[in-house]
């Protein structure tokens, strides 16, 4: 049966990541190119947001075991969080800002959902033994849960407050859709625990091998008409066409990012809205690395740009 208010919690999910612009290879490549931290100062926001919403209701509903448990080995982690970046750099996108870019209505993007579903189906993953699964855990005691959400409220205001004194009035309407994306992906996590429109993907993958469940993609599907209607009602919906070398390159890219986020599990969306924010061991861990390794490429590609 379908969870109607889970249907509405994506829909606004996909409403506000459409202008907050979670991007991880547009924050990383702004970081070098433009020398500015807004993006990645986003990007806390969202993963602060999310962990006080998360974890505040999670201590409110006692002992629900919505948070993540730890990942796979320390080492394949590491090799699939490097992966995970490199195809998101190939693929123009990292898994959020596909999404803000499908709902601005580039076709481009449509090839990296075939290139996820295609990766879902191979399971190169699977085959190598290298596979893991999300798993969950328990809820930590009471003070630790308490000690988070006030971790998580003073690193929001703090980070709040550095944008603000960086760059003033222009980041509010900004701001405000990541901070209502984070309350959104807190809230829809506590119903779901460690869903992601991957799951829709893997679903169109694995067609004719297991029972297609409607009540777990169809959030996704909600998640992308709410991307849309906020792109058409802000006026950044704008369709183009694909190209052959656009699409190429999110096929391999959607392909590459999705046989990574088996390995660790998840995709950089599911680490920066819930394993993160929910204190998954391996979450800081993937991330920083995902992070890192497209940060020492834009830097590398400007060195060559430079050189030549």
């Amino acid at each position: 049966m379908i969870d109607l208010l889970v249907l509405v919690i994506a829909g606004g999910l996909g409403w506000s990541l459409a202008r907050a612009a979670l991007c991880a290879v547009a924050a990383t490549q702004e970081a070098v190119q433009s020398q500015r931290a807004v993006g990645l100062g986003m990007q806390l926001v969202a993963m602060s947001t999310t962990a006080t919403v998360l974890l505040g209701l999670s201590w409110w509903l006692a002992d629900i075991g919505r948070l993540p448990a730890d990942g796979g080995g320390r080492l394949a982690v590491g090799l699939a969080a490097v992966t995970m970046a490199l195809g998101a750099m190939l693929n123009g996108g990292c898994y959020l800002g596909s999404v803000m870019y499908l709902g601005r209505g580039k076709a481009n993007f449509l090839f990296s959902l075939v290139g996820i579903a295609v990766a879902a189906r191979v399971g190169l993953a699977e085959r190598f033994g290298f596979a893991a699964t999300p798993s969950l855990r328990p809820q930590p005691g009471n003070a630790a849960l308490a000690t988070a959400v006030l971790f998580g409220c003073v690193v929001l205001l703090l980070t709040v407050r550095a944008l603000r004194r960086a760059h003033g009035t222009t980041l509010n309407p900004r701001l405000g859709q990541t901070l209502l994306a984070g309350v959104f992906a807190g809230a829809l996590m506590i119903h779901a625990p460690g869903w992601g429109y991957g799951s829709l993907l893997n679903a169109v993958g694995h067609l004719g091998q297991v029972p297609f469940d409607l009540a777990q993609v169809a959030p996704a599907a909600a998640l992308f008409a709410g991307a849309v209607a906020s792109c058409i009602a802000a006026g950044t919906w704008s369709p183009a066409r694909p190209t052959l070398t656009g699409a190429s390159r999110c096929l391999a890219g959607g392909f590459v990012m999705e046989s990574a986020a088996h390995c660790i599990p998840g995709g950089n969306d599911v680490l920066l809205l819930w394993v993160m924010p929910g204190l998954g061991g391996y979450g800081l861990y993937a991330y920083s690395l995902l992070l890192a390794t497209m940060l020492l490429v834009w830097r590398f590609v400007g060195a060559r740009a430079s050189n030549v």
